[in-house]
């Protein structure tokens, strides 16, 4: 798939990645449930040869899905609902586990009938069963655990099918990826197994259950992936929502009828990179609504000016192990720019760096080590603070490309974009250029400027402000009302068409 225009990145991660989609989507559609697996791989790591990757044995399949019907599967009750819902498998990051709250709420005021695939160690099912109580609408929702087997016979048969999808389909991907060079890491193999055993439990469960629609949280997520597929093949609406900031080729291709993105960037670029990936592997393109809804997991609140504060906030700095994006020399530049600002005479009273959410898969040390450095000038943020804690005591935030800086600019507080010569660059962000895009050395004498001078801030919080209104629907968070889904339920008509805020 051609990227140029879209998405650079210094390192071949992207790139090769999105040529292994195209080559396996084009031998199976199928192996789109595999691709978050492949995302992970590490390109450093030994290889996969086919001759060295174990076979599945069609004769113990056979067997064991024999075994299988007579395990007690075949007594499940039917299932019948207006909506199937679909979130995220994790649910443990708080501000995922709310926006789901927020969903889930918004179909049922629908008054829809729905039935919704929750683990039943899920953190907010509690919180569901309460609020659905507390309006009266318990009976509308039917909570499934997708992955709890009947009993513990099927469990296992379940298993030990999953382990047999997961061979086949890792021994067949390298068949195919082998001969280009394109091999995957032998590690990956873990990664087919984890994805198969949602798309086994999925594929048991499906024929019990009839639904006229499907609400998924994100396309290519682990079991969101093969239900929307189950529902485009039953000819049934998907409705997808964007996961973040679109920084690879594993967003598409976009399995949804309808598509929720943060605003027209978004959607223009997720409808490019669609585009292309189909006319890559040769296939027809299959119709897609992109609607306009606005930021889905950072709250956008009305920050006053906060140029008093004469605090800067450093967002999502480590990058996990293997730098996919490519963005380990920028990741360093930011810090070198906030050790800068320490040093210098810049009226700077604090740093304050806030990690990715995902913090147990971070490099924390060269954080750690500046604010060793600076006592009492430099801090990381604490995981259990929220996004708006660090916002409200900040008045400038920098970063690379998270969605962090974009939600920031919404509310009104000044937001750096830093670059760097030759690297990640994606077309997302361009309504953010070329105030807020800048290179390091720009980037400090910028961000002196706004510690420095209240008019110059005043008139950089108009600037991120018109920008965000651009990347979201009407600088705002999505509306997840039940006016908004009704209309999203509501089938394509000639009035809706268009890509447009539903609001």
């Amino acid at each position: 798939m051609d990227l140029v225009g879209l998405i650079h990145s210094p390192a071949n991660h992207i790139a090769e990645f999105s040529q292994k989609q195209v080559l396996l989507y084009r031998n199976d559609p199928g192996f789109q449930d595999y691709f978050e697996a492949l995302q992970l791989d590490q390109l450093t790591s030994r290889r996969a040869r086919s001759a060295g990757v174990r076979a599945s044995s069609p004769l113990l399949s056979w067997t064991i899905r024999c075994a299988y019907k007579l395990s007690g599967v075949s007594s499940r009750r039917k299932l019948k609902a207006d909506v199937l819902v679909c979130p995220n498998p994790d649910l443990r990051r708080k501000t995922e586990a709310s926006l789901f709250v927020r969903i889930l709420l918004g179909i049922a005021r629908t008054d829809a009938k729905i039935i919704c695939l929750l683990p039943a160690d899920s953190p907010c099912r509690n919180e569901l069963t309460t609020q659905l109580e507390a309006e009266g609408r318990s009976g509308q929702v039917e909570f499934i655990d997708p992955v709890f087997p009947l009993n513990p016979i099927e469990g296992r048969l379940r298993s030990k099918l999953a382990w047999e999808r997961s061979r086949s389909a890792f021994r067949e991907a390298v068949q195919i990826l082998e001969p280009h060079g394109l091999s995957p890491g032998l590690e990956v193999e873990a990664g087919f197994h984890r994805l198969a055993n949602y798309v086994e439990a999925w594929e048991r469960l499906a024929p019990f259950v009839e639904f006229d629609a499907v609400v998924a949280r994100c396309h290519w997520h682990a079991l969101c992936s093969p239900v929307c597929r189950t529902a485009r093949q039953r000819g049934k609406p998907v409705i997808a929502f964007q996961q973040g900031v679109i920084g690879h080729t594993l967003d598409v291709p976009v399995t949804a009828s309808k598509y929720v993105a943060f605003g027209e960037p978004s959607a223009r670029f997720l409808e490019q990179m669609n585009r292309r990936f189909f006319q890559a592997v040769g296939m027809p393109e299959p119709p897609v609504e992109y609607v306009n809804g606005g930021s889905l997991i950072d709250e956008v609140i009305d920050l006053p000016d906060q140029f008093e504060r004469q605090t800067l906030l450093l967002v999502d700095v480590p990058v996990v192990a293997g730098d996919f994006y490519g963005v380990q020399s920028q990741c360093d530049a930011l810090l070198e720019l906030a050790e800068r600002l320490l040093n210098s005479d810049a009226p700077l009273r604090r740093v304050i760096i806030r990690p990715h959410p995902y913090w147990n898969n971070l490099d924390l040390d060269a954080c750690q080590r500046l604010a060793r450095q600076h006592p009492g000038r430099c801090e990381l943020s604490h995981p259990s603070w929220s996004l708006e804690d660090d916002l409200r005591r900040s008045s400038v935030i920098a970063g690379i490309f998270s969605g962090v800086l974009a939600a920031a600019s919404a509310c009104g507080l000044p937001a750096i974009f830093l670059e760097t010569e030759n690297g990640y660059t994606s077309g997302e962000f361009a309504c953010f250029s070329p105030q807020q895009t800048l290179l390091p050395e720009a980037a400090f004498r910028r961000i002196v400027e706004l510690l420095t001078d209240g008019h110059a801030f005043a008139k950089a919080r108009m600037e991120v402000l018109k920008n965000a209104r651009e990347y979201f629907a009407n600088r705002a968070s999505i509306d997840t009302s039940a006016a908004f889904f009704a209309r999203l339920l509501q089938p394509k008509t000639a009035e809706n068409q268009s890509c447009g805020n539903l609001k």
